[in-house]
C-alpha cells in the first residue's frame, strides 16, 4: 500500500516546473497588487488538484489491472488513495504556512497585504478542496474518470436548475424569507468548524461509497 501513496508522489516529480511558474505568477500578480493572499493559496491548491490528477493518470497508463494484480485488496487501493490525500492537504497547508512567513520577514509588508485571516481562508480553501474530492472519488470509482466529468455537470445542472426553481416560483432567496447577514456573519464566525463537520462527515462516506463502488466495478 505504501507503494501506491509512493507512486501517486511520483507524479510530482514530473510537474515541479509547473508549479514553480505557478508560484511565481502568483507573487507577481500579489506584488502588483499588493496583497499576498493569492501566493499563500495558489500553490497549495494546485498541489491539491493532483490528487485528482493522479486518477487521470492512472486510467491513461491503465494502472489499476497492474495494481489489481499485486497481493493488495480493492479496500487496500481505496485507503491508499484516501491516505494521500490527507497527506497531500497536510503537505499544502506547510507549504501555504512557509509562503506566509517568508512573505511576512522577506517583504514584509503591511497589515492589509498580508494578515493571519489568509491561513484561515486556506484551511477553509483546503476543507472546500475534500469536500470536492469526497465527491469526485466515489463518482470516478463508479465510472471513471472520464465519464465522470459528465455525471458531475449533470448534478452541478440539475443543482441549478432546481435552485432557479425555487427562486422564481418559491422565492426562497427573497432576503425577508432569509436572513444571509446573519448567514455570512455565522460563516465567519464558525465557518472553520462547520466546515470540518461537513468534510469529516463527507469523507467518511465518501470512502465507503469508494469501496462499494470500486469491489462492484470490473476492468
Amino acid at each position: 500500500m505504501r507503494g501506491l501513496i509512493i507512486k501517486d508522489f511520483l507524479y510530482l516529480k514530473n510537474t515541479w516546473k509547473n508549479l514553480v511558474i505557478i508560484f511565481i505568477g502568483s507573487l507577481l500578480i500579489s506584488i502588483a497588487l499588493g496583497n499576498y493572499l493569492l501566493t499563500i493559496c495558489a500553490l497549495p491548491l494546485i498541489l491539491l488538484t493532483n490528487t485528482i490528477n493522479t486518477f487521470q493518470t492512472d486510467e491513461f497508463f491503465n494502472t489499476d489491472s497492474y495494481t489489481l494484480s499485486l497481493p493488495l485488496s480493492r479496500r487496500q487501493i481505496i485507503t491508499a488513495r484516501y491516505i494521500y490525500t490527507f497527506i497531500m492537504v497536510i503537505t499544502a497547508f506547510f507549504v501555504g504556512l512557509v509562503l506566509f512567513y517568508l512573505i511576512h520577514f522577506i517583504i514584509k509588508p503591511n497589515h492589509n497585504g498580508l494578515n493571519t485571516d489568509m491561513l484561515k481562508y486556506l484551511i477553509m480553501l483546503e476543507g472546500t478542496s475534500l469536500l470536492v474530492d469526497s465527491i469526485f472519488y466515489p463518482v470516478i470509482y463508479k465510472v471513471g474518470c472520464e465519464k465522470s466529468r459528465l455525471v458531475l455537470l449533470s448534478i452541478v445542472m440539475l443543482l441549478l436548475g432546481i435552485g432557479s426553481i425555487l427562486s422564481v416560483y418559491i422565492n426562497v432567496f427573497d432576503k425577508d424569507f432569509i436572513d444571509f447577514v446573519a448567514i455570512i456573519n455565522f460563516i465567519q464566525k464558525n465557518g472553520v468548524m462547520v466546515l470540518s463537520i461537513v468534510v469529516t462527515i463527507s469523507i467518511i462516506i465518501s470512502y465507503f461509497l469508494s469501496i462499494l463502488f470500486y469491489k462492484k466495478r470490473d476492468f
